[in-house]
């Protein structure tokens, strides 16, 4: 498995396109600055119209960084909850992000001849891929043609994203979604491990991050 050359790859990934049509790209605060300015349009703008909610929420038991308790979690989030495990967990580990909307199932900003509209400021997890150092993930990519006919060491760039994300889930934990993002989408969606299970408003997010035994208003 030989090293191609920089046409070679562009030609291989232009001639696919198929990782910008499978998967929804989550982005850092820091990230769109970059690509807010490269639209030419400001901040808000780009987080309210182009960006929404990408939550993931995991059963977790034991106290720690985002982890709160399902008391607190809104009526309608805890119905569906209930629906899917046929119990309520004591609290949950969530993961609030911002993702890229998409466009009639794709990526919004992939060109018709598979090109990228932001290719020079793309998020961090299209940089990466698919030579994201995780064990395994070659079991994920067997469409992706670059992946089969060539091999990356992204290992340090892998690490730096994970430093960031690192960095970015603490600032949250501490400061609070509102505050790291200051302008975030209001709506978007909500996934039980991996998998899709309701929209969620900033409302509800809101909500089911509270630490503080105050009182409980269901929705």
């Amino acid at each position: 498995m030989g090293e191609l050359t920089y046409k070679q790859e562009s030609d291989i990934c232009l001639s696919c396109g198929e990782c910008c049509k499978r998967y929804s790209i989550t982005i850092l605060p820091e990230e769109a600055i970059i690509i807010a300015k490269k639209l030419k349009i400001s901040r808000k703008k780009f987080l309210e119209e182009h960006c929404e909610l990408f939550v993931k929420i995991y059963p977790k038991s034991t106290p720690g960084i985002l982890t709160y308790s399902t008391a607190f979690f809104p009526k309608r989030t805890g119905e569906v909850l209930l629906n899917y495990l046929n119990y309520l967990p004591p609290s949950f580990f969530v993961v609030p992000q911002i993702a890229l909307k998409r466009k009639e199932g794709e990526c919004r900003y992939l060109n018709k001849n598979n090109s990228c509209k932001i290719y020079g400021e793309r998020p961090f997890p299209c940089r990466l891929f698919p030579f994201m150092v995780v064990p395994g993930y070659e079991e994920n990519y067997p469409f992706c043609e670059l992946f089969r006919k060539t091999r990356k060491n992204y290992s340090a760039k892998s690490r730096e994203y994970r430093k960031k994300m690192k960095k970015y889930f603490e600032e949250v934990n501490k400061k609070g979604f509102v505050k790291v993002w200051k302008y975030p989408p209001t709506k978007g969606k909500l996934f039980l491990n991996e998998l899709l299970i309701a929209g969620l408003t900033l409302k509800q997010l809101n909500k089911m991050m509270t630490s503080k035994p105050t009182a409980q208003i269901h929705e």
